[in-house]
């Protein structure tokens, strides 16, 4: 089983999220910083799902060129193009019955989300140079360091996808956010490396123990076990001073400055939620008119709405029916 070392209080909310993903079977969205370990929360998704004796197939969307996307993942037949002498499966059908993990799933190509879309709502794909389609039967844990809200609103990523990975959003939020980890994450990475390295392990001054717990850490959990790989390295059997510290320099700020940049992040969470919902919104009542052929009382009555009430989201998000 995966462990996620941790002891605060988000650390606790994070693993309960865990957990209730994996007993369902609805699509993940693990949005983060780099290096807080989002394939870790997934994985631990898949491992105490009831999928867990199948695969667990990662796929770094960053590192798929776009035009092998459809190769890669949905597989081709035999003399589908010059050179496919024989099948490949794709990494869609090697996951069957388990998870497909689409890491860096923001860098996909507007084209290739298309593909991806259908995959998750019709459950099905076409290998390429094949004549029928294939049935699927993967859970979709999707993960990102990017904000893909602001990247639908820059056309850079499909607004009907974002939804349709955002069923059940994770957020992992950094390391400094979540200072109580610290400690148990450079425990666990000094004693695994001691022992791998079979050096003598460290030890640490106040002021450096100090140091280690109020830094921030911009480099997430990878950069404390880069540190204790650094130290055990360097100072195998030592004590640590400050001075041996491999941590970046930065500006520490006063009281006020955290103060007033908690209150712009709150603002900031405000402002984003605002545009999810009018988003959301407009994205509801356009396609309830495109379904309705314009039809705004019957796109109202479908929706729930009163038609004074539809018509007034209409007003708001500058929208026309279009003529029948």
């Amino acid at each position: 089983m995966i462990t996620i070392l941790g002891r605060s209080p988000v650390h606790l909310r994070l693993l309960a999220l865990v957990a209730a993903a994996a007993a369902n079977d609805a699509e993940v969205l693990i949005q983060g910083p780099s290096g807080v370990g989002k394939e870790l929360y997934a994985r631990r998704i898949h491992e105490q799902s009831p999928r867990a004796p199948h695969p667990f197939i990662p796929v770094n969307c960053g590192a798929l060129p776009s035009d092998l996307f459809e190769n890669e993942l949905f597989g081709h037949v035999g003399g589908a193009f010059t050179g496919a002498r024989t099948r490949n499966r794709g990494l869609v059908a090697e996951a069957e019955g388990g998870t497909l993990f689409l890491d860096e799933v923001d860098a996909l190509p507007l084209a290739n989300q298309v593909k991806l879309l259908r995959l998750i709502q019709q459950k099905e794909y076409r290998p390429l140079g094949d004549s029928k389609l294939h049935r699927s039967n993967v859970r979709i844990v999707a993960a990102t360091n990017a904000d893909l809200l602001t990247e639908t609103q820059a056309g850079n990523f499909r607004f009907d996808l974002f939804f349709r990975l955002r069923v059940l959003p994770i957020e992992v939020p950094p390391l400094r956010e979540r200072p109580e980890d610290i400690p148990p994450l450079l425990e666990h990475f000094l004693e695994h490396y001691a022992a791998e390295y079979g050096q003598a392990p460290v030890s640490f001054t106040a002021e450096a123990l100090e140091r280690l717990l109020t830094y921030s850490w911009p480099g997430n959990v990878r950069e404390v076990e880069n540190c204790a790989r650094f130290l055990l390295c360097t100072r195998p059997g030592r004590r640590v001073e400050v001075e041996h510290l491999p941590l970046l320099s930065e500006v520490m700020p006063s009281s006020a400055a955290r103060l007033e940049a908690q209150r712009q992040s709150r603002e900031s969470f405000q402002a984003a939620k605002r545009r999810v919902v009018e988003a959301f919104e407009k994205a509801w009542v356009e396609e309830s008119l495109t379904e309705h052929e314009g039809n705004i009382a019957a796109a109202a009555r479908a929706s729930g709405k009163h038609r004074r009430a539809f018509f007034e989201l209409m007003r708001r998000h500058g929208l026309k029916a279009r003529s029948r």
